[in-house]
């Protein structure tokens, strides 16, 4: 019964014992491995729960009774969407039509690539879009906060499991069985989960299940290319026309008028990458009296770009060292390099030598700096390449790795030929 239904043993027995109302989910999951009609068992259900509801609680007391479990709660976890979310509609049209409902079956979606590209904004933006087509619930976890390693695949599903309506102490125990009854609720119930800033597969592995009926959407800086029966959508940096789009939603359709090239100058310098973009467009709206060619000079000197690039709780900085703390030493030392090779990149192949490493080992440190968020890989040259923004951040993070006790000898390489194992 237990592998036909999708729910524990233990979950099943006490539902037979008779000494409560089991929920619906257990109900119906009875039903449905017995051969029973679904709309049939759900009517008596509901009846005997109306019943339950109208007894006074004094006499549950007397007779040892508990309360009856809660309905389906249609949970509504989604956070609020960008405002001002402009661009990315040929990337909008591909993610609606890998999730269309005319799909035979509903693949989990996974939307990666570099630091500060807008992957959350884009999800949420999706999963707006298509609340609507998921009544039961809207379910969302943030698997990069909690532990250095993330947050628990496991305490994810117990917080979902309980937030569908499975009483506390009917969750199972077993990592196992809450898989199931979590994937099982999944193909019963039409819900959207978006599940952001995923680490690596292992994490969200658990989560994923294929179903007609319900939608997953993850988030990661990895490309996550070790999971199976999944659908993908990798983003990038704007388009010069998306970047001004953008700030001129943000500082006013007169300001960007009166200062048209600054600005141009401005979307330039941040890359064009949205966080970044959005960042310096904020920041110029809250000073209206500002001259944006003034700030544009400050901008072009360097290194006091990353530190600029922050307002309120959002930062360009924050978000590479984040990024960057992943990395393995291995790792750091080639991002500490690549800085230096300019717009033409860098090849794996250039690496074997003044490194003294095999090219599958080369070629396995740069991807990993692309599943980081801080490379981009050109398919067509097979070449790496760093935005500014990032060899800037590099530069300055290098120069305090030089300032630290730890590299107190000046050890750390400052180019590519001096690097060495």
């Amino acid at each position: 019964m237990a592998r036909t239904a999708w729910f524990s043993p233990s979950v099943l027995s006490s539902a037979a014992s008779g000494y409560r109302l089991p929920t619906l989910q257990v109900t119906l999951a009875f039903a449905e491995a017995c051969g029973g009609d679904r709309a049939e068992w759900e009517l008596r259900w509901r009846m005997l729960q109306g019943q339950a509801d109208q007894r006074p609680k004094r006499s549950r007391a007397v007779v040892g009774v508990a309360a009856p479990a809660p309905l389906l709660v249609n949970p509504a976890q989604l956070p609020i969407g960008p405002h001002d979310f402009i661009g990315r509609t040929a990337e909008l049209a591909g993610a609606r039509s890998v999730v269309s409902p005319l799909a035979d079956i509903r693949l989990p979606l996974v939307i990666s690539g570099p630091v500060g590209a807008g992957k959350t904004a884009f999800a949420l933006r999706l999963a707006h879009e298509l609340a609507a087509d998921f009544p039961d619930g809207h379910l969302y976890a943030d698997m990069g906060v909690g532990r250095p390693d993330g947050t628990s695949p496991f305490e994810v599903i117990a917080g979902f499991l309980g937030a569908l309506g499975v009483p506390l102490g009917e969750i199972p125990a077993d990592d196992t069985h809450r898989i199931g009854l979590f994937r099982s609720m999944l193909a019963r119930w039409r819900v959207i989960v978006l599940l952001d800033d995923v680490r690596d597969e292992g994490q969200v592995r658990p989560l994923l299940a294929r179903s007609m009926r319900s939608q997953i959407v993850v988030t990661s800086r990895a490309r996550l290319l070790g999971l199976d029966g999944v659908r993908r959508s990798e983003l990038n940096v704007f388009t010069r026309g998306e970047s001004m789009e953008l700030i001129r939603g943000l500082v006013g359709d007169e300001r960007m008028r009166a200062e048209r090239e600054a600005h141009f100058r401005l979307a330039e310098l941040c890359d064009d990458l949205p966080l970044a973009v959005t960042i310096a467009g904020r920041k110029i709206a809250a000073q209206p009296g500002r001259n944006v060619s003034q700030i544009i000079g400050q901008l072009a000197e360097g290194t006091h770009r990353i530190q600029w690039l922050r307002v309120g709780d959002m930062s360009l900085r924050n978000a590479l060292t984040s990024a960057y703390l992943r990395l393995t030493p291995m790792a750091r030392r080639v991002f500490h390099q690549l800085d230096r090779c300019g717009v033409e990149g860098v090849a794996a192949g250039d690496l074997v030598r003044p490194m003294k490493i095999a090219i599958d080992s080369a070629e396995h440190m740069l991807e990993t700096l692309v599943d980081c968020g801080l490379l981009r890989h050109l398919p067509r040259s097979g070449r790496y390449v760093m935005s500014t923004l990032v060899s800037l951040f590099a530069e300055n993070q290098l120069g305090q790795l030089r300032d630290s006790s730890r590299y107190a000898d000046d050890s750390v390489p400052r180019t590519l030929m001096e690097v060495s194992v």
